[in-house]
């Protein structure tokens, strides 16, 4: 496709004393000034981070020459520029056109709520995988296409991130593509373009509200809805959600919901080996079928409820579901491993307060012993987050280590101490700033019927700093550390 071909429609318009639109092929369309190219279309948006207008001079410089915008900009007369009122509500048009509209060969799904976006998202995977469906995966985790797991970066994606996503779900086989979207992406027009098959929500709740996020409650409802109120023929919603009113056909689940279409029983929890597991019957409509999960605790069940639902109306046969569920867990989600000699080892990705009670609240009521949790903080920024996560921590376990997470050029003691606040009990805990020392004090402590809760980045394998990405893996320093039981 040419650049005079893409860059047409009734919300662009050229300004005069600048170059028309060139004959010649575009491969791309770029909100971020350091992609930019020749080859490539740069679309000026301003996100709660920077005003890409400010950009366009970077863009220019490395030869990129067609821009869109909402105002006039400083570039020299040999650039096309167009303008539109909005450029979050062509960017989507744009990039899916440049791309050759990729997500109209795949059956694309879209989660969105307050909590469980990823696990839900990880765990439908994992069940159509097991399936055999080819399926791309976008979360916030970054992106699992085919055998590649690629992290994500700092900035949330947008609509020209999900067109290159569906894109290259296309090229690798896939048949399905689930993307997880925040209430960010939402509300600056991430799904412009993108033709939803079934939508899902987990929750609602009042979280994001504030300074730099959403206004108040009506906002953040307001960014779900353009997902869930959207053209998509189904939307998965949970029971006694009554937020929003859906155009297609509504399924409703939940965990001991009896008016649910889709709903889980929890029949109790027992040990097979020396790993805990949760006996449930999973009901579609009247027709039940037992599962076993390693999964525990209702919020986890509610996301596998919500996983189950979606492979079925996706149309995997419930009973096959049913004998998939016992090896179906979402990585990095109260990921738990290592239960050697009755303990137990746990990786979780929570980064706030509110979510880190909920993991351990869920911990709590299946340990037996001594509950203690290992966590960090991001340095250069998310200051407000450490006190409150560091509370969250004392509060809920029974020791805690803190030690570096992603430190950057900060302090890590400092950090840590960031997060301690003004607990006065140091009996109840440890500051380690070298991690992979903590890990191995924290698991050499375990005794049976202990349960030790790592937090952290469990899906990337690096730890920044200075600027730098160092491999560093939680799992491989639990599995050294293990060797000296």
């Amino acid at each position: 496709m040419t650049f005079s071909e893409l860059l047409t429609g009734e919300l662009l318009h050229p300004v005069g004393g600048y170059m028309a639109p060139q004959a010649t092929a575009a491969s791309d369309v770029v909100t971020d000034a350091l992609s930019a190219g020749a080859d490539t279309v740069f679309v000026a948006c301003v996100t709660a981070i920077y005003d890409g207008h400010d950009m366009a001079l970077t863009a220019y410089q490395r030869g990129c020459r067609h821009f869109v915008a909402e105002r006039l900009l400083p570039l020299p007369s040999d650039a096309a520029l167009l303008l539109t009122p909005d450029t979050r509500e062509v960017l989507g048009e744009l990039a899916s056109r440049v791309q050759g509209y990729p997500a109209r060969s795949l059956t694309v799904v879209g989660i969105t709520g307050t909590h469980g976006k990823t696990a839900t998202a990880l765990l439908a995977a994992a069940l159509l995988t097991g399936s055999g469906r080819k399926v791309a995966l976008l979360t916030t985790d970054g992106t699992d296409i085919g055998d590649s797991f690629s992290p994500a970066g700092e900035i949330a994606p947008d609509a020209a991130d999900l067109a290159r996503f569906f894109r290259r779900a296309v090229a690798a086989g896939a048949e399905i593509a689930i993307v997880e979207l925040s209430a960010y992406m939402l509300a600056h027009g991430a799904t412009k373009g993108t033709p939803f098959t079934v939508v899902l929500c987990t929750d609602l709740a009042p979280r994001h509200i504030g300074k730099g996020e959403h206004a108040d409650i009506a906002a953040y409802r307001a960014a779900k809805a353009r997902l869930l109120e959207a053209d998509a023929p189904v939307a998965i919603l949970p029971v006694g959600l009554a937020d929003f009113t859906p155009r297609g056909r509504v399924l409703r689940y939940g965990v001991g919901e009896i008016d649910a279409d889709f709903r889980v029983a929890e029949q109790g929890t027992h040990t097979v080996g020396s790993v805990e597991a949760t006996s449930a019957v999973f009901y579609d409509g009247d027709a039940a079928y037992p599962i076993e999960t390693p999964l525990f605790g209702v919020p986890y069940l509610h996301n596998l409820t919500a996983a189950l639902a979606l492979a079925t109306i996706l149309g995997e046969q419930p009973a096959r579901l049913a004998g998939l569920t016992p090896a179906v867990r979402a990585a990095g989600r109260l990921d738990c491993i290592c239960p050697a000699g009755g303990r137990r080892v746990c990786f979780d990705a929570a980064y706030e307060a509110e979510d880190l009670v909920t993991v351990l609240t869920t911990l709590r009521g299946v340990t037996k012993g001594k509950l203690s949790v290992l966590l960090g903080s991001v340095g250069g920024r998310a200051y407000a987050r450490r006190a409150p996560l560091g509370a969250a921590a004392l509060a809920g376990a029974d020791f805690v280590y803190f030690t570096e997470d992603d430190r950057n050029g900060e302090s890590a003691r400092q950090i840590a101490l960031d997060m301690v606040g003004e607990n006065a009990d140091s009996a109840r805990y440890l500051v380690m700033t070298d991690r992979a020392a903590a890990i191995a004090a924290a698991v050499l402590d375990l005794r049976r019927g202990d349960t030790l809760l790592i937090l952290g980045k469990p899906r990337e394998e690096t730890q920044l700093v200075h600027g730098k990405k160092q491999f560093f893996s939680d799992r491989r320093a639990v599995l050294d550390a293990i060797r000296d039981f």
